[in-house]
């Protein structure tokens, strides 16, 4: 067995080796919460595209610990405002607990998501 595959076996599976994103999503969580400090922010653009091909809308924040970046929608853009404040520009620095949850998505009333504890 090679290094790689002992790794793999005592680490177990990863959702974001096998389906890799530029994104934070609720996999990457592991059915866990994680904090992580704010780096950034930006306006989405074109590029942000979701898994589904859609372009995704809302602010794109950066972290410290992960090169992973995270697309706040409205709901969890408002859960930041009311910890961190109305401004994003004021937000770097500062720590964010997200959780993995579902949510109502379309007609899946049970969707895989990510929440922020407030």
């Amino acid at each position: 067995m090679s290094k790689e595959e002992k790794k793999q076996e005592k680490e177990g599976f990863k959702f974001s080796l096998a389906y890799p994103s530029k994104y934070l999503r609720e996999p990457d969580l592991n059915g866990k919460s994680v904090t992580l400090t704010v780096k950034g922010w930006r306006y989405t653009e074109k590029k942000d595209v979701g898994d589904d091909g859609r372009q995704m809308k809302g602010i794109c924040l950066s972290f410290e610990e992960t090169p992973k970046e995270y697309i706040a929608g409205v709901t969890v853009f408002r859960q930041l405002q009311s910890v961190l404040g109305f401004d994003p520009e004021t937000w770097s620095g500062n720590s964010v607990t997200f959780f993995p949850t579902t949510c109502r998505f379309g007609k899946d009333p049970a969707h895989p998501c990510i929440r922020v504890r407030v």
